[in-house]
């Protein structure tokens, strides 16, 4: 194991959490499960999606491929997607929690739709979130990454692959993350949005740290 795949399971052991934690190490309680989600398919398939918790939601659009976690969510959990070409591309959703597939769904028809939910039924979609808060993580596909997004009470540890949304369900303060790529991974190119407004970007590898200003 890397040193930072030590360490990383280090801090979740401590807080007796597979999925997150704050800062009472030794006895915090388990967190909620991220939800999470994989858009595959034909490369390059333009969509558009609303996702949402219990609690929020957010709109998006985007283009196939890209995973989305949602830090802090409350579960249920739904991600509807749409294509927006008439052809007959690929487009396939995954719902992951933890790291177990939950959902699969996919659909060639020209415009077609399709969602995938975990946590239970989410009867209707939440509220916009507010605030809105955002990272989009872009560097090579090919090669895994581990994060630490946290806001001043709760850290999450995720592991995922470029491009990649974070979106952070009604954080606790402000928002920072660092981004560990392998010693060989080259740059992370990382935006954070707040509210639709660009308010910090970063470019660096082998890692990389974004704050909320």
């Amino acid at each position: 194991m890397s040193a930072l795949g030590a360490a990383l399971a280090f801090s979740v052991a401590a807080c007796n959490n597979q999925t997150g934690f704050s800062g009472s190490v030794g006895n915090t309680p388990n967190g909620p499960a991220l939800a999470s989600y994989e858009i595959l398919g034909t490369v390059g398939t333009p969509f558009t999606a609303t996702v949402s918790d219990a609690r929020s939601s957010w709109t998006l659009q985007g283009n196939v491929p890209l995973s989305i976690v949602i830090c802090n969510n409350v579960l249920p959990a739904r991600i509807i997607a749409t294509k927006t070409t008439s052809n007959s591309n690929l487009l396939s959703l995954e719902a992951i929690i933890g790291t177990r597939v939950a959902d699969l769904q996919s659909t060639s028809a020209s415009f077609g739709t399709v969602s995938v939910q975990v946590g239970g039924t989410l009867n209707s979609i939440a509220s916009p979130a507010s605030p809105d808060l955002r990272i989009f993580v872009a560097g090579p596909a090919d090669q895994r990454y581990n994060a630490l997004v946290e806001d001043i009470t709760t850290g999450w540890v995720i592991s995922s692959r470029a491009p990649n949304l974070i979106l952070f369900d009604s954080p606790d303060g402000k928002v920072d993350a660092t981004l560990f790529g392998a010693p060989a991974f080259p740059t992370f190119t990382v935006n954070m949005t707040l509210d639709g407004a660009v308010v910090a970007a970063v470019v660096h590898g082998p890692n990389a740290t974004i704050r909320e200003p």
